[in-house]
């Protein structure tokens, strides 16, 4: 299925859960093929409480390629960069802010649910203005182009600014049993097959309470998440040094247990979760473990710490790409850590010639300490997220007070009629 713009394809997008399938401004009108596809109701809790998560995915599309940068600048081909080190290290607290990846995940949540109720017009147009193709199967931190959305509300207040805009979708008429009419498809009289014609309306300001409603519930399941990531962060070390001790040969580094913590804790919970809480989940160990790194790696360097700071930089960019840039798989966090645990000590070499032994264990220790703390911080962030949202939601009612002025003038215009017409005539 295919979106255009002028004639020209710009995008491919398979609708699974439409009958209807293709999307095209009102100038446009282009025959479409019909899809169908078995799916799975979901009921819909009013105020956005949604659905129990879909299974979980490992297979994910292919993004844009990334770009190789320094240990201070991590961001993808769609991330912004940093000339200098002030400025890399700025980029960095954008690409692991909490605020910015709520803002992410709850648009791939309310986009999830458009389709799911067959409003994937909507949800195309959202990948459209945040000019992100598969957003909705996209698994993975920073999302979002950091140089045009620099902060978390950034990306709203553009949304308040677009204008409204209206889709012309046409789908085959069906008679009963869902069979198309006009004959049989291989009719040789039938020179045209005949297509219903609608109009779907998209206002964008519109859109951003909705996402503004999903955002908080999401921000309330982190207030309990982040504090499961916690927990377990803080058993990974003892869990650890259990293996070593009891096993000669252990079969597994450490217990991963976040996800049965999550599932034990979901199975008691009165409210429904939202649809895509797994995966957020799990990327929210990724994203700790993320700021956790970049948090020690500048206590090393104010400490003067210059080996540890030399070898734990040279050890996160070798893994940037296969762990933290672009979408992956689950338990990327696990995995990193995995293998900072096994790493062996060795001997780093300075430029002026010193030498001196690095402990990855002890470095490892450092970045789990660090990211329960990071993980506190985020919390409390959680908390006000609702208090964060009072000043758009503000301006967001001044924007619409002042539509609704202007549409009233216009119809007063409208109705106007000269004076020697009766008001029955």
């Amino acid at each position: 299925f295919f979106l255009t713009t002028d004639g020209k394809t710009i995008n491919q997008q398979n609708l699974n859960n439409s009958n209807l399938s293709f999307i095209f401004p009102t100038n446009q009108r282009t025959s479409i093929m019909h899809a169908n596809r078995i799916g799975i109701l979901l009921s819909f809790v009013v105020g956005c409480r949604a659905f129990l998560p879909p299974p979980l995915k490992s297979v994910v599309p292919m993004m844009p390629t990334r770009s190789k940068s320094f240990i201070t600048s991590t961001f993808t081909a769609r991330h912004a960069s940093g000339s200098s080190e002030d400025e890399a290290n700025a980029n960095n607290l954008k690409r692991t802010c909490i605020q910015q990846f709520l803002t992410q995940r709850s648009i791939q949540s309310f986009m999830f649910c458009l389709t799911e109720f067959r409003d994937p017009h909507t949800s195309d147009w959202i990948e459209r203005f945040l000019d992100s193709n598969n957003l909705l199967e996209y698994h993975g931190t920073g999302a979002f182009n950091m140089t045009r959305f620099e902060s978390w509300d950034t990306v709203f207040v553009q949304m308040m600014d677009q204008p409204k805009e209206k889709l012309t979708i046409q789908a085959p008429r069906r008679g009963p049993g869902g069979r198309p009419t006009g004959g049989s498809k291989n009719n040789p009289f039938l020179q045209q097959k005949q297509f219903r014609e609608f109009h779907i309306d998209i206002d964008p300001s519109s859109l951003v309470p909705r996402i503004l409603s999903v955002r908080e519930q999401i921000a309330r399941e982190f207030g309990i998440d982040l504090e499961l990531v916690r927990i377990a962060n803080d058993q990974i070390l003892k869990s650890y040094e259990n293996k070593v001790r009891d096993e000669k040969v252990p079969s597994v580094t450490f217990e991963r247990g976040a996800q049965m913590l999550l599932a034990d804790t979901m199975s008691m919970e009165r409210f429904a979760p939202s649809p895509l809480r797994k995966g957020t989940y799990d990327l929210l160990q990724l994203l700790s473990l993320h700021e956790s790194i970049f948090r020690v790696l500048r206590g090393y360097k104010d400490v003067g710490k210059r080996v540890a700071y030399a070898w734990l930089t040279d050890f996160m960019v070798l893994r940037l790409e296969d762990f933290f840039d672009g979408p992956g798989g689950y338990q990327r966090a696990d995995d990193f850590t995995e293998e900072l645990l096994l790493s062996s000590p060795s001997v780093k070499n300075m430029g002026d010639g010193s030498t001196e032994l690095v402990d990855p264990l002890a470095i490892a220790s450092d970045i789990l300490r660090m990211r329960s703390e990071v993980l506190l911080d985020w919390k409390e962030t959680a908390a006000e997220v609702p208090t964060y949202h009072i000043g758009l939601r503000k301006d967001l009612l001044s924007r619409q007070s002042k539509d609704w002025k202007v549409e009233a003038e216009e119809e007063e215009d409208l109705v106007q009629l000269p004076d020697d017409i009766g008001a029955f005539e």
